[in-house]
């Protein structure tokens, strides 16, 4: 269990922990689950998986709305700590004040509105095959034709599930295909999405498969970050309608399969271990106090700043001589972080 009180706030997101005596008794309080239950899991691991094993039981639900507030404290409209996307399997840990407490599949915890979420079983949501939203906000609609009904939408990084081609509806006058896909939605809904708004989901990676691709997938990070340019600044952000510095950083490498903490630091069981300066690449991230940036190469690095000069995501340079140079960040780097 994570919980985290503010410490340092920068350009990014805080960091800290509550008394280890806060955390057992919040433990207490929390630790029953209630609904459809398969074997208690998740124990983190630092090959960038996780393990399950048995003892006590788990509910997962998945997010229906297109982005779920995840708030630190149980109470609606408090901090937004995180943001849950669409089609994404959560746990239920517990419910207080009309709210679910959850922990996200990247090991993050908040509270959401049980609107957000669905209400069956997610079995056959979990073994489906996914694709990723890569467009910066989609439309799922009834038939193949922008002017069709709404169904639904999502975010970049939200989730729909694949279904066959044999599988899809003849449709009369040739609607099929013409640039969009058939698509499976979190509440066994279908409908149709431009097929240039969406990728396959790339599952998690393992270690000596990231190492062996590691050129292109640090271009792949850093033209993924580059998506994000001119986003608005949004404390516990996580998509193109607002986001912040670690909310960037997490989001980019979750998509690329690989798990990083939440919060702008480096912690014990993810991939993400420290490196020296002289050693970092593209697609390393730089940690300073409170804030995290992606290195893109050439002195220059990524990332959502809340400076008050700033419109949100934007690219520096630490290089003195640069226009885009920034003084009190370049002077700021603490640690660098890899997953190489």
């Amino acid at each position: 269990m994570k919980f985290s009180l503010p410490k340092y706030q920068l350009n990014g997101r805080r960091t800290g922990f509550f008394p280890v005596c806060l955390l057992l008794l919040l433990n207490v309080l929390f630790s029953g689950c209630i609904g459809t239950t398969v074997p208690r899991t998740s124990v983190p691991r630092t090959d960038n998986s996780q393990v399950y094993t048995g003892g006590g039981a788990m509910e997962f639900r998945i997010i229906t709305a297109d982005i779920a507030p995840m708030y630190k404290d149980p109470i609606p409209n408090s901090e937004l700590a995180d943001e849950a996307l669409f089609g994404m399997v959560v746990e239920v840990l517990g419910e207080e004040n009309g709210l679910f407490r959850i922990k996200t599949s990247y090991r993050y915890e908040g509270y959401v509105s049980p609107n957000d979420v669905s209400k069956d079983s997610v079995d056959s949501w979990i073994n489906a095959d996914k694709w990723t939203v890569t467009a910066p906000y989609v439309d799922i609609r009834e038939y193949p034709r922008v002017q069709a009904s709404l169904l639904a939408s999502s975010p970049r990084a939200g989730l729909l599930a694949v279904i066959k081609e044999d599988e899809w509806p003849k449709l009369p006058g040739g609607m099929n295909g013409n640039g969009w896909t058939y698509v499976g939605l979190p509440d066994d809904r279908k409908g149709y999405v431009k097929t240039v708004c969406i990728m396959p989901e790339i599952k998690l990676r393992e270690v000596n498969w990231i190492k062996d691709n590691e050129e292109q997938l640090r271009k792949d990070l850093v033209n993924t970050a580059k998506l994000y340019m001119g986003s608005q600044y949004r404390w516990g952000g996580k998509t193109p309608l607002g986001i912040d510095c670690s909310g960037l950083t997490s989001i980019v490498y979750l998509m690329h399969g690989m798990v990083i903490f939440r919060d702008a630091d480096i912690r014990p069981g993810f991939i993400l271990h420290d490196i020296k300066r002289e050693e970092m690449k593209e697609g390393d991230l730089l940690f300073f106090r409170g804030h995290v940036a992606m290195y893109t190469g050439n002195d220059e690095y990524i990332h959502a700043t809340g400076h008050h000069a700033s419109v949100g995501v934007v690219m520096n340079s630490l290089n003195p001589d640069s226009p885009i140079y920034r003084d009190d960040l370049a002077r700021g780097i603490l640690k660098i972080g890899s997953v190489f």
